[in-house]
């Protein structure tokens, strides 16, 4: 398994970067076509279905790499509890949608079809965690590559041939169907078969309780993402929407780094808590801080580099009021990526209820400041609330909870990560190198 740390994170940073790559391009020719109100349905349509995914999710995915890794010998009972609780909740969360669009006629339902697809095949991506929690991430990087190039291809061609908006969201939805294929075709391999039969009681039971609070913790997390897009288009319309999808799809690229972070990690530093290897599990998560630090400040500084110029270039003229709400987004970077490392390390000291507080207290702060600037500064103050309850929320809250101020000061410290790079290279690269491999 040594090895395949390195393996699996080249396929992951690959598959990110292909990701960017692609999105950068793709993703505005989508906008351009479309215009900013047909791009703003389609960003609300994203939004809409990120918070049913978490309904799907029950808070469960983090808990299954946690147990899996832990417990390989229980692998298929927890494994097909799971994936049993994942389709009865897809198909549960599905008909939610329905009632809710029926009600609001906010998407064309051809659009709310396609929104629905990735939450009913929830179910088979067990079959990829599976893989990253025994180690084998990069089979899971794999799967996803794959079904993100098919995607894009046929998104590709629907651009040119055929650009209307159900068109265009099903290419979308067709990642997920790709990628569940790949990974029944993985536990095929494996010897685990399409259906995974495992189930238990107790295991459902203790999943249902234990991701019960995390279910509640990552909602608040998915709709601190993404209820701004759904309040600016009920304040400001579907045209200040689609300017803001325009600059935070920018941003949200880079946010996806988070989960490589989570997904690489997280499995090995609950094995130093299992084993109780307390100064490991400190320098582990100390670790993992300092790189999500990193990444959010090389994301920031990136996107105010060259992210005004990817929106007058590829977006166009139209998407120019997105340029100064992206300055402002992109700077939540850095408390993003804190503050999901933080959640990564509360779930493996089984903490989950105090995520879940910081969670809603974040999300409870930008929703008061959407209702406070959106009337006012549109989407450049739905930006400003994001930057704000993030901050708040990822970083100063953890100094209020008297036995987390050593994670407190790791954040602080981590905000100081760049300058140490600077300063002491060499001495930071061994540290590196020495926590990597304790971690593997």
């Amino acid at each position: 398994m040594s090895s395949d740390l390195p393996r699996s994170a080249r396929w992951m940073i690959g598959n990110h970067a292909l990701r960017l790559l692609i999105g950068f391009f793709l993703g505005s020719w989508v906008a351009r076509v479309l215009g900013p109100s047909q791009f703003g349905v389609l960003a609300t349509a994203t939004a809409v279905g990120s918070i049913a995914y978490s309904l799907v999710e029950l808070g469960v995915r983090q808990l299954l790499l946690k147990e899996l890794g832990r417990r390989r010998l229980l692998g298929p009972v927890i494994a097909g509890t799971v994936f049993k609780f994942w389709l009865v909740s897809g198909v549960f969360a599905t008909g939610i949608l329905c009632l809710w669009n029926a009600g609001t006629h906010t998407l064309p339902w051809s659009v709310l079809a396609a929104t629905a697809m990735p939450l009913l095949l929830m179910g088979v991506s067990v079959h990829n965690n599976w893989e990253e929690s025994c180690g084998r991430a990069f089979v899971s990087a794999r799967n996803a590559m794959a079904g993100y190039l098919s995607a894009a291809g046929a998104r590709l061609i629907a651009v040119v041939l055929l650009p209307t908006l159900p068109v265009i969201a099903w290419t979308i939805a067709m990642e997920s169907v790709v990628v569940s294929l790949l990974g029944l075709w993985t536990g095929k391999k494996r010897g685990r078969g399409f259906w995974l039969a495992g189930w238990n009681r107790r295991v459902a039971s203790s999943i249902l309780s234990r991701g019960g609070v995390l279910f509640i913790s990552q909602a608040g997390s998915l709709l601190l993402l993404r209820v701004d897009t759904m309040m600016i288009e009920h304040i400001s319309g579907a045209t200040e929407t689609g300017i803001y999808g325009a600059a935070v799809r920018l941003s949200e690229l880079a946010y996806a780094l988070s989960p490589i972070l989570v997904t690489l990690l997280l499995p090995r530093l609950a094995k130093l808590k299992t084993v109780d290897r307390q100064a490991a599990f400190h320098d582990a998560t100390g670790l993992g801080f300092s790189i999500a630090a990193l990444l959010g400040y090389a994301s920031a500084v990136g996107l105010w580099l060259v992210g005004g110029l990817i929106i007058q270039g590829l977006f166009g003229t139209v998407y120019q009021p997105s340029i100064p709400v992206l300055m402002i987004h992109c700077l939540a970077a850095v408390p993003f990526f804190l503050g999901e490392w933080r959640h990564a390390v509360l779930v493996a000291l089984d903490r989950p209820r105090l995520t879940a507080f910081f969670s809603w207290l974040a999300l409870a702060l930008n929703v008061s400041l959407n209702l406070l600037w959106i009337p006012s500064y549109g989407a450049q103050g739905a930006a400003w609330a994001t930057l704000v309850s993030y901050s708040l929320g990822a970083l100063v809250a953890t100094w209020f909870v008297a036995d987390l101020r050593w994670i407190a000061r790791l954040q602080g410290a981590a905000l100081l990560e760049p300058l140490r790079w600077c300063w002491q290279p060499k001495r930071r690269w061994l540290h590196l190198k020495s926590v990597l491999a304790v971690l593997s």
